[in-house]
Order: structure tokens, then C-alpha cells, then sequence
């Protein structure tokens, strides 16, 4: 499990990208900068198995303070690093 990182006021998409590719590839045992060539790779929005997004979804809202209900969650929001972010930081702000 990485460190906590200090709970910030204000997340970013850029900064929710970061921290979820930074999961990810602590759960799947990579590099987190080869895990962003590699969703890079298959597509813009950084695709990825929406189980995998609900496997960190614990870990996600520990590390950020940032509490979104499962309800408000869609399958659409699950299934890319960039949509997830764009979902995340709206739901911040």
C-alpha cells in the first residue's frame, strides 16, 4: 500500500489522473509510468475494466478525503482514467 498522501482542498482531473494511475499500477504490481503508456496506448480517455476502477475505489477516497457515492457512479464514468477524473473533480468541487 503507498504512503498517504496530504489530503488536499482543490483536486484537479490532472491530479485524480495521477493518483488513479498510481493505484492501478500499485494493484496490478506495474510502473505507474509504464501503465499510462500502455492505457495511453489503447486509447485518449485511458481505458480501462471498470472492476479494476471499483478494486481502488476504497484506496481512492483514503487518499483523497473525496467521498462519492456508489450510486452516483455509471458505467460510463468507471470505464477510462479520464472519465473517472472529469466525474471525480466535479463531484469535488
Amino acid at each position: 500500500m503507498s504512503p498517504v498522501i496530504e489530503r488536499q482542498r482543490s483536486w484537479t482531473k490532472q491530479d485524480i489522473e495521477d493518483l488513479i494511475i498510481e493505484l492501478l499500477a500499485d494493484e496490478e504490481g506495474e510502473d505507474p509510468d509504464d501503465l499510462r503508456r500502455q492505457l495511453v496506448d489503447k486509447g485518449a480517455t485511458m481505458p480501462v475494466d471498470s472492476l479494476a476502477m471499483l478494486d481502488i475505489l476504497v484506496e481512492f477516497r483514503k487518499r483523497t478525503g473525496l467521498t462519492i457515492p456508489k450510486r452516483k457512479l455509471r458505467r460510463r464514468t468507471m470505464r477510462s482514467v479520464k472519465a473517472f477524473a472529469e466525474f471525480a473533480a466535479k463531484e469535488a468541487s
